[in-house]
């Protein structure tokens, strides 16, 4: 997890020159009314950033928001994740791994304690203590406790995510809730939409 290529390193691979990132810099620097030279800052540190690390969660779902994903386009989920993030946990995308795509999202969260970003489809069972969505022997609920503890942000994907959705609908059998009445201690980005439209979920 520690030798993870930059964005810069990814971004020259696929053609991207230097001088394409600082362009691109110094357009967000403009367009936040930054000083000139806070775009070669930003085409810096973006350069030097390692890629993001993200661990997906998918709890009371249908996997719509997951296959709205999967049909970005700009950029793919191929540029997404070879170039841009570290994709180390997605239940749907590595169901076949079992055990060791688990062993992988633990390598993830102690490799980037305090640094990682989790986003989450689905909402979150609580009746009970959680026992009717389950994943690895563990309820939603103490995953996403277990995930988002050392977490830096969470962003919730979709309208079940984010609201409750269709789960939370009278009379709630398994007493759904949206990821935000679970998760109070860091930020939550809450992403709309069933499912939200791709490029809104490849650019969370």
């Amino acid at each position: 997890m520690s030798n993870r290529p930059t964005v810069g390193e990814g971004l020259t691979a696929r053609g991207i020159s230097r001088r394409s990132l600082l362009k691109y810099a110094t357009y967000l620097a403009s367009a936040m009314a930054l000083p000139p030279m806070a775009s070669r800052a930003m085409a810096q540190a973006l350069a030097d950033a390692p890629r993001q690390s993200v661990i997906w969660l998918s709890f009371q779902e249908c996997t719509g928001c997951t296959e709205s994903l999967t049909r970005s386009f700009s950029p793919t989920i191929e540029d997404m994740i070879f170039d841009l993030i570290s994709l180390d946990y997605h239940e749907t995308l590595m169901s076949v791994s079992g055990e060791a795509a688990e062993a992988a999202m633990a390598q993830a969260m102690e490799a980037n304690k305090g640094k990682y970003i989790v986003v989450v489809d689905g909402s979150v069972s609580t009746l009970d203590d959680g026992v009717y969505s389950t994943n690895a022997g563990k309820t939603n609920l103490q995953t996403l406790k277990d995930v988002t503890a050392n977490a830096a942000a969470v962003v919730s994907v979709g309208s079940c995510a984010a609201f409750g959705g269709v789960p939370q609908a009278n009379p709630n059998p398994t007493g759904a809730v949206p990821v935000s009445d679970i998760v109070t201690d860091k930020p939550v980005v809450n992403i709309s939409g069933c499912p939200p439209i791709p490029e809104v979920g490849a650019h969370s």
